[in-house]
C-alpha cells in the first residue's frame, strides 16, 4: 500500500515478475478491494493461483514515525508483511513505503544477524566495469568505526554470495585516498578494516572513484551514502533529459541515433536509475528489500528481482553462520 502509487504499480510489477519467475508466489498485504481491482487485469490462472491477498485495515503513511508504528501499527500491511518473513511464510519482504518504519519493524520481528548492531541500506551502483555494492545509504547517518566495520563485512560477504567474487575489494569513502586524510574516526575505521582477515581492504576511495569499477564494496556512513545516491540518480536523470533534447534538436541527430540505436539503448539502460532500484536492509536476519517510493512499474519490478535473488541465495542463512563463527572464535569483539 506504500509508495507514491500504491497497488497500481506494485500489482502490475508483481504480475510481470510472476510471468518470468514460474516458481515464485506472493502474499500481497493491503486493502482487499483495491488489490483485487488491480489484480483483475490478469486473467492467467497460472499467475492468479500464486497470489494470496491478505486484507489489512491499517496502513503506514510517510509521516508516521517508527516509534508510533511500533506502538500502534504492527498490524499494518507493512507490519504483517515483515512478520510473514519472521514466521517463515515468506522468504522475502519488499515495500515501497516508509523506510524508517520498515527498518523498525524489521528489527522487532527479524532481529539482526550475529554481531551486527544496526542494519544498513545497501544497493548496487553502476560502474565503468559493472557494478559495486554501497552501504550505508541512509539508515545510519552517524556511524562509529565499529558500525562501519560491520557494514564492510556485510557488504563483502554479500558480494561473495550474490556475485561469486572470491575476495571482494573493499574501500572506505573519504575526502582523499592518502592515509593521512580524514579525521580520527576515519583512521580508526581504516585500522579495523585493514586488520580483518575476512576483508580485502584496499584503502580509501574518493567520490569520483566510486564509479571507476576498481571497488566491489564501497563503505560509508548513511549521510554520505544518501547524498551520493541521490546525486547519482539526479545526474543520470539529467543525462537522459539532455540526450532526449539532443535527439530532438535536429534531423541529423535523429538519423545518427537510428544507426547507433543498439549502443545508445545499452548505455541508457546502464544509466537508468530504475535498473538499480531495490535496496537490501542488510544485517537483518531475513530478506527485506526497500523500493524507492516513486518507483515506476519497471523499477519496482527490478526491486522484486533483487528480493528474489537474495531469497534464492538464502542470503541471511549464508551470512549468519560466518558471523556467528567470528563471535565464537573471539574475532568479532569490536562488532
Amino acid at each position: 500500500m506504500g509508495g507514491d502509487f500504491g497497488p497500481r504499480v506494485v500489482v502490475a510489477a508483481l504480475i510481470t515478475s510472476l510471468r518470468k519467475h514460474h516458481g515464485a508466489s506472493a502474499l500481497v498485504f493491503g486493502d482487499r478491494h483495491m488489490l483485487a481491482a488491480e489484480i483483475s487485469i490478469c486473467t492467467d490462472p497460472s499467475i492468479l493461483g500464486r497470489i494470496d491477498i491478505r486484507h489489512c485495515d491499517s496502513v503506514i503513511g510517510d509521516e508516521d514515525k517508527p516509534s508510533s508504528v511500533l506502538r500502534h501499527k504492527q498490524d499494518s500491511s507493512m507490519g504483517l508483511a515483515v512478520k510473514a518473513v519472521a514466521d517463515g511464510e515468506a522468504q522475502a519482504c519488499i515495500s515501497a513505503g516508509n523506510t524508517g518504519a520498515l527498518m523498525a519493524l524489521g528489527l522487532v520481528h527479524l532481529k539482526t544477524l550475529p554481531g551486527i548492531s544496526r542494519p544498513a541500506i545497501c544497493t548496487t551502483f553502476p560502474t565503468s566495469l559493472g557494478r559495486s555494492y554501497m552501504l550505508d545509504l541512509g539508515a545510519n547517518l552517524d556511524c562509529s568505526p565499529q558500525q562501519l566495520h560491520q557494514f564492510a563485512l556485510l557488504g563483502s560477504l554479500t558480494a561473495q554470495a550474490l556475485e561469486g567474487i572470491a575476495e571482494p575489494i573493499v574501500r572506505l569513502v573519504n575526502v582523499g585516498e592518502e592515509a593521512t586524510k580524514g579525521g580520527e574516526s576515519m583512521a580508526q575505521t581504516a585500522a579495523l578494516l585493514s586488520t580483518d582477515p575476512l576483508l580485502n581492504y584496499q584503502g580509501y576511495v574518493e567520490g569520483d572513484g566510486i564509479f571507476e569499477g576498481s571497488t566491489d564494496v564501497v563503505v560509508c556512513d548513511g549521510f554520505t551514502g544518501n547524498v551520493a545516491l541521490k546525486t547519482s540518480e539526479g545526474l543520470a536523470t539529467m543525462i537522459n533529459g539532455m540526450f532526449k533534447a539532443l535527439l530532438a534538436s535536429s534531423l541529423i541527430a535523429r538519423i545518427g541515433a537510428i544507426f547507433m540505436r543498439s549502443l545508445l539503448m545499452g548505455l541508457k539502460s546502464r544509466l537508468d536509475p530504475a535498473f538499480y532500484n531495490g535496496a537490501y536492509l542488510l544485517g537483518l536476519n531475513g530478506v527485506v528489500v526497500k523500493s524507492h517510493g516513486g518507483a515506476s512499474e519497471k523499477a519496482f519490478g527490478h526491486a522484486l528481482d533483487v528480493a528474489l535473488d537474495a531469497a534464492e541465495h538464502n542470503l541471511p542463512g549464508v551470512l549468519s553462520p560466518i558471523l556467528q563463527g567470528r563471535m565464537e572464535n573471539g574475532t568479532n569483539e569490536d562488532l
